[in-house]
């Protein structure tokens, strides 16, 4: 039984659990039926499911790396943190034929991203990993994402991420981190009143493009999305527009292996 939740641990039966340990327990117990923060009243103004926003993030990435439209079963991605593969799921349903893979700490998360996986779309392979480290080969990847992850890592452990990263894309391979801007009210608010996220610490930009400097990562860059819900699906082209204004209610920093 848990007695009590704090930022760095849970204190559970008298045990302390390490930050590994409290990530798995905190996540695990959301995993069946996650909504990915839409039992929010204010997110479920904004879309109609967690797919809305994911849909966003997908169609930025599609404009980023526009590979990702013609690319074989050679080209590989990594969805680090995955959670239930939404985004795997997402890339798969629009006609992405790259090779797809996420790796979690939660295996309840996996297990439950397995379930919902449909059984006409070919799979992505999802794998557990322990503490930060990527349960892959060294350069193993072209495109590393790691989206709305980081604010859940405690920051004390946030370079142990960057340099697992960087660690399995490959020499001429990207890296794309999605987080919520902390810059944007709504943002704020959501965030401040969302259950799964009580824990979080949000990163400003700066603090991301400088922890992936620090890592060895090299062209690392900021653009902004979502400016706008993304239920209003027909008014998404006016954000390609946007991406230099700072007020997004996401940003997505890329950056270059080096």
């Amino acid at each position: 039984m848990i007695k009590w939740v704090g930022p760095t641990g849970i204190a559970v039966a008298g045990e302390r659990l390490r930050p590994q340990e409290l990530a798995e327990t905190e996540f695990d117990s959301y995993a069946s039926g996650y909504s990915a923060g839409m039992d929010n009243p204010m997110k479920q103004l904004l879309g109609e499911n967690a797919e809305d926003f994911i849909q966003v993030k997908l169609r930025w990435l599609l404009r980023a790396f526009p590979i990702l439209h013609s690319a074989d079963a050679s080209y590989r991605v990594l969805d680090y943190g995955c959670g239930t593969g939404t985004l795997l799921r997402v890339m798969r349903n629009a006609g992405v034929q790259v090779t797809l893979t996420g790796c979690d700490i939660s295996r309840g998360m996996l297990e439950e991203g397995d379930r919902r996986w449909p059984v006409e779309l070919r799979r992505a392979e999802l794998r557990e990993q322990q503490g930060a480290e990527a349960p892959f080969p060294d350069a193993h990847f072209d495109l590393a994402i790691i989206s709305a992850v980081l604010h859940h890592v405690p920051v004390a452990e946030r370079p142990s991420v960057y340099a697992a990263l960087r660690r399995v894309v490959c020499p001429s391979g990207s890296l794309v981190v999605f987080e919520h801007n902390p810059w944007n009210p709504v943002t704020r608010y959501v965030v401040a009143h969302t259950t799964i996220d009580s824990n979080a610490i949000l990163l400003r930009p700066q603090e991301t493009r400088a922890g992936l400097r620090v890592a060895g990562f090299t062209n690392v860059r900021t653009s902004y999305l979502m400016f706008l819900p993304p239920r209003l699906r027909r008014l998404a082209a006016c954000e390609d527009m946007l991406g230099w204004l700072p007020m997004g209610a996401q940003y997505a920093t890329t950056a270059c292996r080096g």
